[in-house]
């Protein structure tokens, strides 16, 4: 079926590359656009209330309309001009979805403003090109085919956000599909189509509501009613389903079978972790009471956050001595975050690791970090061998090469079970495809150990916790998450947050602390169900997020042999 045509378009090719980009009304709504769009995702600042502001998500339908002033101003522009409304919409909304970049930019690594500044509008500027990308194509499909808004900046939009998943090592911090994860029902979308199909959803009601203004206000075309019905449609049926989900597994969750996991939040501030001298014995003296007292409420799992073990283990490493934890031998098993150095090439050999430990302190198995942070834990493209360019923090670390899960053996009731958990450091887990594999190796449980200290007081922290929830929800896993400072929880597969930590910095904003500022420990516990079965996105992943590239691609290429066709005719009359 041929997509249908804007015929009121056809006319304007000629003279769209003629309309100036840089005029007040259209630089007006492309600021309008990021802000939007920055405020539906989970805000704080660190002034005021040190939490989250309106943590119940009443901004989050902002989402459904932020890409609308784009798409007005785009009208009337050629496709390069579309790419430039787009980037600098884009650049807005990075810069006020990930301000906090620079906080672990200058307050823990060191940087000055000067040169912090630059790299945060890099990194947003990096992202904002997906952005461009999406608005450019959707102006080319438009002027080169006459198609419609409506009909293809969706699938144009959740190609865009699947290419920023994976360009440059993939950096999708604020892909829109997450800003309705505070959206119990249409959350759920995510256990169909993942993330993309949550963006999807969000593109297309924007092209809806688009193609309706044109109608409404400028004339331009008849009301679009089956486009906005379909669109009304979308989002009635996205909450039905979410809420026929959401019944059907609290039905699974009263009878499921559970392992009994705690997590351990240190309240280690960055700001000591980076000060040397006391540090090993402040750290222990924090983990080892609040370890003690997890394992005697009958924990099966205790999990501490990622690196938060004071001291580096060898690769040859076999055990852990009891002595620093107060215990020879505990009745749980340990998940400890813990640095793994090379003696032979301690600066490029080191790995961001968890070992698994055994309750008498043994390493049962371990897990190195698989998808690691540029330019924060290696240098992209090992630029720093011809550019006098480092890492935020000393030293480059190896990726792992293995996702698998480990394997724990319960004893319940005198019955021996098997528990699978799947263990992601920070960064894995806002890479949908990592918790995937996870759920098609047999994971029945996820766990995210991260440092979230390096946030500072920001958004990042519950950002973050967001983005963790929609893995929940995408694979059907529950997930425990122990963050350094937090936010540490249990997550359900529902993406439904509980027991949740405040976070625990330092009230200080100088670079040195005195470690007697520090916050105590904290750590929860909590039965995590286990569920059987899988979720429709864990069978087919993000296939229709790469139908959506290859329309992209094909309706790009023949706008291109369609452009030197006529080209050519032009010549030949």
């Amino acid at each position: 079926m041929a997509p249908p045509t804007d015929t009121s378009n056809a006319a304007s090719n000629a003279a769209a590359s003629d309309v100036r980009l840089l005029t007040p009304w259209r630089l007006g709504l492309l600021v309008l656009s990021g802000v939007l769009g920055a405020l539906a995702f989970p805000l704080a600042f660190p002034v005021g209330p040190r939490q989250e502001l309106l943590a119940s998500g009443v901004l989050e339908p902002l989402a459904f309309v932020c890409l609308l002033p784009v798409l007005w101003a785009m009208r009337g522009l050629g496709t390069k001009r579309a790419f430039g409304a787009g980037f600098l919409a884009g650049m807005v909304f990075f810069s006020g979805a990930f301000w906090w970049v620079n906080v672990a930019m200058t307050t823990f690594g060191g940087m000055p403003n000067v040169a912090s500044i630059p790299a945060l509008l890099a990194l947003a500027g990096y992202c904002a090109v997906h952005w461009g990308l999406a608005f450019a194509l959707t102006r080319f499909f438009q002027l080169r085919h006459g198609w419609p808004v409506g009909f293809t900046f969706g699938p144009l939009w959740m190609a865009s956000e699947l290419l920023r998943n994976y360009s440059l090592s993939g950096f999708p911090w604020a892909n829109l599909g997450y800003s309705q994860m505070r959206n119990l029902w249409l959350s759920q979308v995510g256990s169909l189509l993942g993330v993309y199909g949550v963006a999807l959803l969000i593109a297309f009601v924007n092209g809806a509501l688009y193609e309706a203004l044109r109608a409404v206000r400028a004339k331009e075309r008849a009301f679009p009613k089956r486009l906005v019905a379909a669109a009304v449609g979308a989002l009635v049926l996205g909450h039905l389903y979410g809420f026929l989900r959401v019944r059907s597994v609290e039905a699974q969750l009263a009878n499921a079978p559970t392992v009994r996991v705690a997590v351990v939040q240190g309240n280690i501030d960055q700001k000591l972790k980076n000060q040397q001298g006391s540090h090993s014995q402040m750290v222990l003296s924090a983990y080892a009471p609040a370890t003690q007292a997890a394992d005697d409420a009958g924990a099966d799992l205790i999990v501490w956050p990622e690196a938060s073990f004071p001291l580096a283990f060898q690769k040859s490493s076999e055990s852990l001595p009891g002595r620093l934890l107060g215990r020879e031998r505990f009745t749980s098993r340990l998940l400890l975050g813990v640095d793994v150095v090379d003696p032979q090439d301690f600066r490029h050999g080191a790995e961001n690791a968890a070992f698994l430990f055994s309750p008498e302190l043994r390493i049962e198995d371990r897990y190195t970090k698989y998808h690691l942070v540029p330019f924060g834990e290696y240098v992209l493209f090992d630029l720093d061998k011809y550019l006098p360019i480092d890492n935020l923090v000393p030293g480059t670390f190896k990726a792992g090469t293995e996702i698998r899960p480990f394997k724990l053996l319960l004893t319940r009731k005198g019955e021996q079970r098997e528990v699978k958990v799947g263990t992601e450091i920070c960064f894995d887990a806002i890479f949908p495809e990592i918790s995937r594999r996870y759920a098609r190796e047999g994971a029945d449980v996820l766990v995210n150990l991260t440092n979230d200290a390096w946030y500072g007081f920001s958004s990042a922290p519950f950002q973050f916790l967001r983005m963790v929830a929609m893995r929940a929800v995408e694979t059907g896993k529950p997930v425990a998450r122990a963050a350094n400072t937090g936010v540490s929880a249990f997550i359900d597969p529902l993406g439904r947050i509980s027991k949740a930590t405040p976070l625990g910095l330092v009230q200080s904003d100088d670079n040195l602390v005195d470690a007697r500022l520090r916050v105590p420990a904290e750590w929860r516990i909590q039965d995590v169900p286990v569920l059987s079965g899988t979720t429709p996105y864990v069978v087919i992943g993000d296939a229709p997020a790469y139908l959506a590239s290859a329309f992209a691609l094909v309706g790009w290429a023949w706008g291109l042999a369609k452009g030197r066709r006529k080209g050519a005719q032009a010549k030949a009359a």
